[in-house]
């Protein structure tokens, strides 16, 4: 049985509430993952845009003019 602290009181969990702190704990490890996933796409994404522009000439001070990177 999981003890937690309510109120500045030390607890037991009843089963239905541990199971459903799990729940909750593994729903934020899965929001957190799926929130990294999307930054790092987005810098992927913008990384990979900053080097089409450098290919098409433009100097690297005009990337961060446009882009801001």
């Amino acid at each position: 049985m999981t003890k937690i602290y309510l109120n500045n009181k030390l607890v037991d969990l009843t089963t239905e509430q541990e199971i459903k702190r799990l729940a909750e704990i593994e729903q934020n490890k899965k929001i957190k993952e799926i929130k990294i996933a999307i930054k790092t796409a987005e810098e992927t994404k913008k990384a990979s845009g900053k080097q089409k522009l450098l290919d098409l000439g433009l100097t690297e001070e005009e990337v961060k003019a446009l882009i801001g990177i």
